[in-house]
């Protein structure tokens, strides 16, 4: 029974520090001199996502299509218990209005080590983008379609009013699950009132 109650406390400890790493990234230790920056740094990284997507031919359709998008530089690890966190930007089409956002996911599951990648969502309409950048959105797309080396042309469709990509060097997977994601606007990236 001992050895039971220390594995749950332990269990629940690493669960804590995963939804915790999932949910604080480095945002909050940005000084204010250098808001800027990191917001340029978000924009540049998000603007080379989206050109990297564009070149599906299925994502470029839905790209033209949509009315806004999210790209956020996610992080993803843990061993049994597992945390994702990133940063990121919410724009309309053609890349204006930024709001700056962050995601956040803890679970349990198999996995073992860091993965870096994209997270690209597309909005099919006003009402299911101004839902997102308010953090009222809640996510229910499930993988569907993988491309990248094999040359497989990516699921070229809205779910919902979004459709979610997956980016890394190795290629684009669409539809991507992100049941669980938390998604909220920056209270330190975004500028206040003027």
């Amino acid at each position: 029974m001992k050895a039971f109650t220390k594995a749950a406390a332990t269990a629940l400890v690493c669960l804590s520090a995963a939804t915790a790493l999932a949910q604080h990234d480095d945002h909050d230790k940005i000084k204010d001199s250098d808001l800027a920056e990191h917001r340029a740094q978000i924009l540049t990284m998000s603007k080379d996502a989206i050109d990297e997507l564009r070149k599906d031919q299925g994502a470029h359709e839905l790209l033209d299509d949509a009315y806004g998008y999210a790209v956020f530089d996610t992080t993803k690890g843990g061993f049994i218990v597992t945390g994702a966190g990133g940063t990121g930007a919410a724009m309309h089409k053609n890349g204006t209005s930024p709001v700056y956002m962050h995601l956040g996911a803890g679970g349990v599951g198999l996995g073992a080590g860091l993965e870096n990648y994209k997270l690209i969502l597309l909005f099919q309409d006003q009402d299911t983008y101004d839902k997102f950048i308010q953090g009222a959105w809640s996510a229910g797309v499930s993988a569907q379609a993988a491309a990248g080396s094999e040359g497989k042309a990516t699921v070229a469709k809205f779910n919902n009013g979004v459709a979610v990509y997956h980016l890394t060097d190795k290629g684009v997977i669409a539809q991507v699950d992100v049941t669980g994601v938390k998604f909220w606007p920056s209270d330190k990236l975004n500028p206040g009132p003027a």
